[in-house]
């Protein structure tokens, strides 16, 4: 007989090997982890989205004085309508990616969900899987008090989170955070 799963030689009568089996064991083990010890989300700010969209804001205002100074007031008018559609548009945007976007830590594992439009991600890492947790801030998340935190795997390019761990943009109190990870992941072996 030979194990269904993986095909290898069979000593004793079964549908699969101990070695499928003990997988089988852990995946419903992992199924079976309810217990939610942290949940996160993606934080949407207005100010924080307007003040990444600052740029756009002053490219705008100048092309509004060039097309006033030059005596085209319907130009000057077609440009922040322009304008006002895609800071509305981006705006928009980036508050349904937030509300997309979550992790919750349990006892054993991280789940990983992000749904938007036609995306439907789900990632489930094992704790004995993660490799590194890590926090990035720009200068202007610091001012906002928010950071990307990143889970990888092991076996990932660091910067390649997204193949089997993953990133959470926006986070508030990341350092903060990222210690309650370390105290619910426990220590991350090396590999």
């Amino acid at each position: 007989m030979k194990c269904r799963i993986c095909g290898a030689k069979l000593k004793k009568d079964g549908d699969i090997c101990t070695n499928c089996y003990k997988e089988f064991q852990e995946e419903e083990d992992l199924k079976k982890d309810t217990n939610e010890k942290l949940k996160l989300k993606r934080k949407y700010s207005i100010n924080y989205e307007i003040s990444k969209c600052t740029e756009l804001i002053i490219l705008a205002i100048l092309s509004i004085i060039l097309c006033v100074s030059a005596g085209g007031f319907l130009e000057a008018l077609a440009v922040v309508l322009i304008f006002a559609a895609v800071i509305g548009l981006v705006l928009f945007v980036d508050k349904r990616l937030a509300m997309a976007t979550k992790a919750v830590f349990y006892e054993k594992k991280a789940v990983y969900t992000f749904k938007f439009l036609f995306m439907d991600v789900t990632k489930v890492v094992k704790y004995s899987e993660i490799a590194d947790v890590r926090y990035f801030q720009t200068r202007r998340q610091k001012k906002f008090g928010f950071g990307d935190l990143c889970v990888y795997a092991k076996g990932v390019i660091p910067g390649s989170g997204y193949l089997n761990g993953f990133q959470i943009k926006n986070i508030e109190n990341v350092e903060e955070v990222l210690k309650q990870i370390g105290e619910i992941v426990g220590p991350i072996e090396e590999e």
